[in-house]
């Protein structure tokens, strides 16, 4: 039995599957917690959430954060913000993966299935596994007195160095902000620190040096697996 942990995909469902079925094969046995940003930039962020939801209901121990980009769709479907937003951080590319052309249609988020809309809406924003590893989407904020209850913080804020004497016994795992792939792999290799990186940037590919990969730690191996994306 396995634990994976996978970062951002947003919408890059090619390389999802190949980490998933050829890198990883994963079996049913094993549990695999995503860190959130499944939707917006890359091509099918509605494949990607189809995908998701058929390892849960294949048997898969599946677990799934909310990423800030999950966020900016549900703020802008309950009306806390309006589409802007949501806009200029790619949500176009969501809408359009759900066969939404127009932003100024009246109530888009119709065309979004009600078993797609209950996914969005049942993220949770951490998880505590092994009574060890704290998995977030973004970062925590070591200043408030029950750092676990800011969400903002776990969904918006970039890594910083750990206090020593913040939670010492747990360690912190996060996605949200692209790493060079050689970083990451150093920082698992040495393993001594209390937060680690694991979003390798899939979708930026071509953009940024050491980026466009697809990554998942295991955590009983405290092993680094990835693959290149190919959306």
């Amino acid at each position: 039995m396995s634990t994976y942990i996978i970062p951002n995909i947003h919408g890059c469902i090619k390389t999802l599957r190949s980490l998933v079925e050829c890198r990883l094969n994963i079996k049913a046995m094993d549990s695999i917690y995503f860190l959130g940003d499944y939707i917006d930039r890359g091509p099918d962020s509605a494949g990607v959430v189809d995908y998701i939801i058929g390892l849960k209901e294949s048997g898969i121990d599946v677990n799934c954060l909310m990423g800030n980009h999950e966020q900016m769709l549900i703020n802008s479907m309950l009306g806390k913000t309006d589409l802007t937003l949501w806009m200029i951080n790619s949500g176009k590319e969501t809408l359009r993966s759900y066969g939404i052309k127009s932003t100024y249609r009246l109530n888009i988020f119709k065309s979004i299935s009600s078993q797609h809309l209950e996914f969005y809406k049942s993220l949770k924003y951490y998880f505590v596994v092994k009574d060890k590893f704290i998995l977030v989407h973004g970062g925590i904020n070591y200043n408030s007195e029950n750092p676990l209850s800011d969400t903002e913080a776990m969904l918006w804020s970039r890594p910083s160095p750990v206090p020593e004497l913040f939670m010492p016994e747990h360690v912190i795992i996060h996605g949200h902000t692209p790493t060079p792939i050689d970083t990451i792999m150093s920082d698992i290799k040495l393993g001594s620190g209390r937060i680690f990186a694991l979003d390798a940037g899939c979708v930026y590919k071509g953009y940024y040096p050491g980026t466009g990969y697809l990554t998942a730690l295991n955590l009983e191996k405290w092993k680094l697996d990835f693959v290149e994306c190919i959306d």
